[in-house]
């Protein structure tokens, strides 16, 4: 469970509730001084092996994340958003989230854990604490997710925190010269957030 905040609050490290052990996963949103992390981590071969990761230099990097204002989210407005993982206080990784239509409520989430972080579980977790916060504070009603058909790792996490497989998108990008199929995922508000008239009949 995430803590709630009003909608004009700033957001920090995204984490259980006060009082409850401290989390070995936490998230905080990217600021400027993030773009060197980031542009380490997208050079790293275990994080490029199944995305298609366009050169990005430090300045460019940094542009991005000086114009992320993270309250935009939380007020339907802003089309890109990023967030850090932290594993026991440690960056280890980021979250990026793309918005394609407010009006419906539509997002793209895409992530990546640097190579001594993988493998551990900390992605569930991080995905997990972001879920929450989106659906419980934002208007977002579906997020969508791609990944390489090959990628079973990534098919794990995001089944194993609700997304469902929709179908399969052939040639869906360029990887190494080669047409790369994926498998697209996707989960809505009430697979996250079930609500009260959908238990009742259910029960």
């Amino acid at each position: 469970m995430t803590t709630a905040y009003s909608t004009d609050s700033a957001r920090s490290i995204l984490q259980p509730q006060a009082g409850s052990r401290a989390p070995r996963v936490s998230l905080r949103p990217a600021v400027p001084g993030d773009a060197l992390l980031l542009r380490d981590w997208r050079g790293q071969p275990s994080v490029r092996r199944f995305q298609p990761l366009g050169e990005a230099s430090l300045g460019q990097l940094n542009a991005e994340l000086v114009r992320q204002r993270i309250t935009d989210l939380y007020h339907g407005q802003g089309d890109k958003f990023q967030w850090i993982i932290r594993c026991d206080e440690q960056p280890a990784g980021w979250l990026t989230l793309v918005i394609t239509n407010w009006s419906h409520g539509l997002a793209e989430i895409g992530y990546a854990l640097s190579t001594p972080f993988q493998r551990q579980g900390n992605m569930v977790q991080a995905l997990h604490l972001l879920l929450a916060e989106l659906f419980l504070n934002s208007p977002l009603e579906r997020i969508e997710a791609r990944c390489d058909t090959r990628n079973r790792a990534s098919q794990r996490v995001l089944e194993k925190v609700g997304f469902r497989q929709e179908g399969r998108l052939r040639g869906y990008f360029v990887l190494d010269d080669e047409r790369i199929d994926n498998y697209l995922y996707a989960i809505l508000r009430n697979d996250h957030l079930p609500t009260a008239e959908g238990t009742n009949q259910d029960g």
